[in-house]
C-alpha cells in the first residue's frame, strides 16, 4: 500500500515550472517552486506554458457561475465575480469574493462581509485554470512514476497487507445496556506498533446507537497535531438496534508522516453534544485492558492477538471545552479518563500494511530526474494527440509523427530521445530496502543504495 495523495503533497515542489515571462503567461508562485533545481521546461523545448495553454480544456470566466450572496458555498466551489475567478476557501455565504486587499497586509484576502468593507479572510482565492490544470498534470505525472518505479522495481510485494480488515470486537451490546450522553468526547486512543513502514488503515467504523437518528460526526486527531486530521459526518438512520456500519475513504494512522510526528497516538472519537436529541450509545461489556478468555471464545482471542501485534487500543473519555463544535482542536491527552470497560456504541474495522510512503517521500531527491522527464514525455504526448482537438498555431511546431518520435522512438521499435532518456533515469534508479524496519522491509540490513542520472 501506499498513500498516493501524501506522496504527491511531499513530492509537490520537487521538480517545478519555469514562471512565464510575460504577465499573461504568469502561473501561481507555487508552481515554480523547485527542491532539486529542476524546472519541467528544461527537459525538452517542446514543454513550454504557451504549448500548454494551446492544448489545455477551454475554460472562460463564463463557463462558471456568478457568485449569489444567498448561496451557502462549500470549499472547493469555484465562482465568477466582477470578471475575475475564485475558488472557495472554506464554507461560507454572504462573504463577498474581491480582488483587493481590504485590512493593508498585503495578503490578498479576497474576501469582504456583506455590507461592510472590512471582513474575515480567507473565505477566497483567486482561480488561475492554467495553474489548476497544470497542478493536476503533476498530479497524474507523480502518480504515474511511482506506479512505475514500483513495478519496475519489483517492490509492490514490499507494500503487502500483513493484517486484513479486523474488527475490534465481535458481536453487538444489549439494547438495555445504554450510557447517558453529556459533554465528552469519547472514543478509541490508538498507538500504532512502533515500526516505520507500517500504516493501519481504518476500513469501516460500526456505530450502535438507540433513542434517535440522525448525523454522528466522527473525528480523527493525531496528538502532534492541533487540528483534526479527518472530519466526517455519519448518517446513522438504524432503528432495530444493532451496528451500522460506514465505509471510510483514506482514514490512515501511520506511525509516522509529514504530517505526524513518530509516536504519539490516534484519537477516534465524537462529541457526545453533537449527538441528535435522544441518542444514547449502545455500550459492549469488554475488557480491553486484557486479552479475551482463550477457553471462553479461542477465536476472539487468536483475532485479539493478531490485532494487539499492530495495534494497543484503549477507550477515552475526555471533558469537552464549549467551542469544541465549531473550532475542533487536540485537547490535553493529560486529562483522558481511560474506560477499560467501555466502548461508546463504536466498533472499528482496520487493515495494516507495510507502506513504502514515508520512505518514498524522504528519498524524494533521487526521484527528480525521473519526475522531470515523466512530466515532459507526458506533455509532448498530448501535443501530438491534442485530446480537447484544439485548433491552433502551435500545432505547425511539429508533427504527430515528430513528437511520438521523440517519445517512442521509430517504428522499428529503436529508442530515441526523450523516451529513451525516461527508461535510463528509470533504470538508474537503484533502491534496496531491506533491512530498513524489523516488521516490514526486513531480510538483511543493507541500507539504502541509489543513484540517478
Amino acid at each position: 500500500m501506499i498513500r498516493i495523495n501524501d506522496i504527491k503533497e511531499g513530492l509537490r515542489h520537487l521538480v517545478g515550472w519555469e514562471q512565464g515571462i510575460l504577465p499573461a503567461d504568469y502561473i501561481d508562485e507555487a508552481l515554480t517552486e523547485t527542491e532539486s533545481g529542476l524546472t519541467f521546461q528544461s527537459a525538452h523545448p517542446m514543454v513550454t506554458l504557451r504549448n500548454l495553454k494551446s492544448i489545455m480544456p477551454e475554460m472562460g470566466v463564463k463557463d462558471f457561475p456568478e457568485w449569489n450572496r444567498y448561496k451557502f458555498y462549500h470549499k472547493g466551489e469555484v465562482v465568477q465575480h466582477d470578471g475575475f475567478l475564485f475558488e472557495a476557501q472554506r464554507n461560507n455565504i454572504a462573504q463577498e469574493p474581491r480582488m483587493a486587499d481590504f485590512n493593508n497586509d498585503f495578503n490578498n484576502d479576497f474576501s469582504k462581509t456583506e455590507g461592510s468593507p472590512v471582513g474575515s479572510a480567507g473565505y477566497w482565492k483567486h482561480y488561475d485554470p492554467v495553474s489548476v490544470w497544470l497542478s493536476r498534470l503533476q498530479d497524474m505525472a507523480i502518480t504515474n512514476m511511482v506506479q512505475t518505479f514500483l513495478t519496475k522495481k519489483s517492490l509492490l510485494k514490499e507494500s503487502k497487507q500483513i493484517l486484513e480488515r479486523r474488527t475490534f470486537f465481535d458481536g453487538a451490546g444489549r439494547l438495555s445496556n445504554t450510557l447517558p450522553s453529556g459533554n465528552r468526547l469519547v472514543g478509541f486512543e490508538i498507538t500504532p506498533a512502533y515500526s516505520m513502514g507500517v500504516t493501519a488503515k481504518i476500513e469501516r467504523i460500526g456505530l450502535q446507537m438507540t433513542g434517535g437518528t440522525g448525523k454522528v460526526r466522527m473525528y480523527l486527531f493525531h496528538s502532534s497535531q492541533v487540528d483534526p486530521i479527518q472530519v466526517e459526518d455519519l448518517e446513522f438512520t438504524k432503528t432495530n438496534g444493532g451496528f451500522q456500519w460506514f465505509t471510510m475513504k483514506d482514514w490512515y494512522m501511520p506511525y509516522i508522516s509529514e504530517a505526524n510526528d513518530s509516536g504519539g497516538a490516534w484519537y477516534l472519537c465524537y462529541d457526545q453534544a453533537e449527538l441528535p436529541e435522544g441518542m444514547e450509545c449502545v455500550n459492549v461489556a469488554k475488557d480491553w485492558s486484557r486479552e479475551p478468555c482463550g477457553t471462553c471464545n479461542i477465536g476472539s482471542l487468536a483475532a485479539w492477538r493478531e490485532l494487539t501485534k499492530y495495534l494497543n487500543i484503549s477507550p477515552f473519555r475526555v471533558k469537552a471545552y464549549e467551542t469544541f463544535p465549531e473550532y475542533p482542536e487536540m485537547w490535553d491527552i493529560e486529562d483522558n479518563v481511560y474506560t477499560n470497560t467501555v466502548n461508546y456504541g463504536l466498533n472499528v474495522e482496520v487493515s495494516v500494511y507495510c507502506d513504502l510512503t514515508d520512505f518514498i517521500i524522504r528519498e524524494r531527491q533521487m526521484f527528480a530526474t525521473v519526475l522531470q522527464k515523466e512530466m515532459a514525455a507526458r506533455v509532448i504526448r498530448m501535443l501530438a494527440f491534442n485530446p480537447d482537438v484544439r485548433v491552433n498555431r502551435n500545432q505547425s511546431n511539429a508533427s504527430q509523427f515528430d513528437l511520438l518520435y521523440e517519445t517512442d522512438g521509430n517504428p522499428q521499435g529503436r529508442e530515441s530521445g526523450l523516451g529513451k532518456e525516461l527508461r535510463e533515469a528509470y533504470d538508474a534508479l537503484d533502491i534496496d530496502t531491506r533491512g530498513i524496519d524489523r516488521i516490514c522491509l526486513t531480510c538483511r540490513p543493507v541500507g539504502v543504495r541509489y543513484s540517478h542520472v
